[in-house]
């Protein structure tokens, strides 16, 4: 992910050059609604829309906890190396024995010589039109580059291991919930960037670039159902929970975030600062597909740092996120994977 654009009710301060989401200056006021790119204005956050409140379960932060704390059991995970492996194991094990069938979509790169693997769960709804929920399951490769500062031991327990464990929790209590809709559940590869800047995503967002692609040509062949919309969970556990108004993506499912975060009572940790992130949801963004970025980037002091550890996240950060996607969620199914226009 890298930030691109910001709208920020405070004073910017110098802007990281570092990968992983890039940094935009954008005006009040903005343009476009998130879709295909463009930045949107902030969020009105006057208008609040009433919500029935569906809370996860209570110990659902708890055990997403448990599943980071797996994962970043593994080390680093950047493709090729061992913590990668095992982190597909545990992803494609976890939801397997729930009775889910994973699907592993591996390939090679072949301008970059690396091989990525996406992975993809189904949860069956009365109507084949998809809601997908996603993250990233890669780490950023802190080893050679020539920033001796940009090479350190990283295991990404926020960037990474936050957004794999909360789908992974989550997925038994979707599994659990009749829906109209289908919702997939799906981990990206490849999101962070090879070179240590962002460089417009020339060398990220593989995993993404490649399920949209994919997507598209299903779909012309009538092959795939359509994807109604896309709710990506991105750095979600830090313990000092900021998720930001990311101003890519499509304004109505920002509104609506706003609105399940006061429904939940948990507005405090929602869209106090405003700024665009370039992530797996650009993507689909770019295709005409409502998408949006769950992320706590803006004022991250642990973003692509050594502190990105456990020690720096909590269980009752991860809880406050699956409330709000779990209240979101009803909604979302009605307005976009129901419509039938």
């Amino acid at each position: 992910m890298a930030r691109t654009g910001a709208v920020l009710p405070v004073a910017l301060g110098a802007l990281a050059a570092c990968l992983g989401v890039a940094l935009v200056t954008q005006p009040p006021g903005g343009v476009g609604d998130g879709f295909r790119g463009r930045q949107g204005a902030e969020i009105d956050k006057r208008a609040i829309e009433p919500l029935d409140v569906v809370r996860a379960p209570g110990d659902l932060g708890e055990q997403a906890f448990a599943h980071a704390r797996t994962l970043v059991g593994f080390g680093q995970r950047h493709p090729g190396t061992p913590g990668w492996s095992k982190q597909l194991d545990h992803i494609e094990t976890t939801l397997a024995a729930l009775g889910l069938t994973v699907q592993r979509d591996t390939w090679t790169d072949r301008k970059e010589r690396i091989t990525f693997t996406n992975l993809a769960a189904t949860i069956p709804g009365k109507r084949p039109d998809r809601i997908v929920l996603a993250c990233h399951h890669d780490t950023k490769c802190t080893q050679g580059h020539a920033d001796p500062e940009h090479n350190f031991h990283f295991v990404g327990a926020n960037d990474g291991a936050s957004g794999v464990a909360l789908l992974l929790a989550l997925a038994p209590v979707l599994k659990a919930t009749p829906r109209e809709a289908t919702i997939e559940l799906v981990f990206f590869d490849g999101e962070e960037s090879l070179d240590w800047a962002w460089n417009d995503a020339a060398r990220a967002l593989f995993g993404s670039k490649r399920f949209v692609q994919k997507h598209r040509d299903a779909q012309l062949l009538g092959k795939e159902p359509r994807i109604a919309a896309v709710v990506l969970l991105d750095m979600v556990g830090r313990t000092d929970l900021h998720i930001q108004d990311e101003l890519y993506s499509t304004r109505e499912l920002r509104q609506l975030m706003w609105s399940a975060a006061v429904a939940t009572g948990h507005q405090a940790a929602f869209c106090q600062r405003a700024e665009a992130a370039a992530d797996d949801h650009k993507p689909f963004l770019d295709v005409g597909i409502p998408a949006l970025d769950l992320i706590d980037l803006n004022g991250n002091p642990h973003w692509h740092k050594p502190t990105d550890t456990l020690d720096n996240m909590a269980p009752a950060s991860l809880q406050k996120v699956a409330d709000v996607v779990m209240t979101m969620l009803p909604v979302v199914e009605r307005r976009y994977a129901l419509r039938t226009d």
